[in-house]
């Protein structure tokens, strides 16, 4: 098989002349007829390998979309889920993309929509029947199909909204680019949805040791709380190992009295934050939904509900960044939001334990 590589003029020689994506779509635009792969020179790109690619399961993608990017397998991570659907910034697949971050070193993601996706042809009444000849009756599904299954009507539009959680996530860090791009399910043309360096910030730091792509989670948490991550020295262990231990210790303790935390009284201080009553916010829900934008005051009445705490992710509206709740300082309102319900009395005395 022929492979077209991209010419750089000798003008630009010593120098990246394009971005690694820009590249992309440069060569996958500029094969010469009958030609089916564009190769990148990986020298010239290494620091912005591998890269992270979600798409559909769809089997025609197997041969197609690594030609069409011109990568390799040993700097291409794919994750691959029914319509390449992201259903929220916390989700499943945003923790499959923020791992391939942290742990596989990717510098850059793409969610990749397909034309003629299968899932977007099909309605709720089409999934009933195709699960009934399965021996699935309908009484066993979801409530809500089309929530569940992401049923949507244009890969477009759907790439454009996995774009947006991604970026949103608190989960992926600031200075990844996330790209969204749809390829002709027949051709292997490759069309670009969503620019993802067009609103990159300056690029992070990255501790000396740290694997490429640990950016992306060490950023994060050192905006959240506010301390640098590379001053800090963990123990040891794999993931999980901590909740069991946690667990085990918690299985261990004393059934508390009932009666042992008295009731708080109506004077008990408000929560620290104060949110400007003039913004409207989006909050990720326990569920890991997003939900609003609601006013000020229906995020201090879900405070007090207990139904969100200072902890949870918000975002006020036209901004990009999900911020802890609690970070949130704006201008002291009028009245201060309800006294939140106590805490069980086996979290209190867990606190008081340590």
């Amino acid at each position: 098989m022929a492979v077209w590589k991209p010419r750089i003029s000798s003008a630009r020689q010593g120098e990246v002349a394009m971005r690694l994506f820009e590249a992309i779509l440069e060569a996958n635009h500029q094969r010469p007829p009958g030609q089916t792969q564009a190769e990148l020179n990986h020298a010239t790109y290494a620091e912005s390998l591998p890269v992270i690619a979600l798409t559909c399961i769809d089997p025609r993608l197997n041969a197609l979309l690594p030609e069409a990017l011109g990568i390799g397998p040993e700097d291409f991570i794919w994750l691959r889920n029914a319509a390449n659907i992201i259903t929220g910034p916390l989700s499943s697949t945003m923790r499959s993309l923020a791992l391939a971050c942290a742990t596989k070193g990717g510098r850059e993601i793409a969610i990749l929509g397909h034309s003629d996706c299968k899932v977007r042809q099909a309605t709720a009444m089409d999934l009933i029947q195709r699960f009934r000849t399965l021996g699935i009756d309908r009484a066993h599904l979801p409530e809500n199909l089309n929530e569940f299954f992401g049923l949507f009507a244009s890969e477009r539009q759907n790439v454009i909204r996995g774009v947006e959680f991604a970026r949103g996530s608190p989960l992926i860090g600031p200075g990844v680019p996330v790209h969204g791009l749809l390829i002709d399910i027949n051709t292997g043309r490759l069309e670009w949805v969503v620019n993802g360096y067009e609103n990159l910030p300056a690029a992070p730091s990255t501790p000396a040791g740290a694997p490429r792509g640990a950016t992306s989670l060490l950023g994060t948490a050192e905006r959240l709380i506010g301390i640098r991550l590379d001053e800090l020295k963990f123990p040891e262990g794999k993931i999980g190992e901590t909740v069991k231990t946690l667990a085990r210790a918690a299985e261990a303790l004393p059934a508390p009295a009932l009666e042992a935390e008295p009731a708080p009284t109506p004077t008990s201080p408000p929560p620290a934050q104060e949110l400007d009553p003039s913004r409207r916010y989006r909050i990720i829900g326990s569920d890991e939904k997003v939900y609003g934008p609601v006013s000020a005051a229906k995020v201090l009445e879900w405070l007090g509900e207990g139904r969100i705490d200072e902890q949870t992710p918000a975002q006020p509206e036209g901004e990009t960044e999900w911020k802890p709740l609690g970070s949130m300082h704006g201008p002291a309102s009028s009245r201060h939001p309800p006294v939140p319900p106590r805490l069980p009395p086996a979290l209190s005395l867990l606190k008081r334990k340590r």
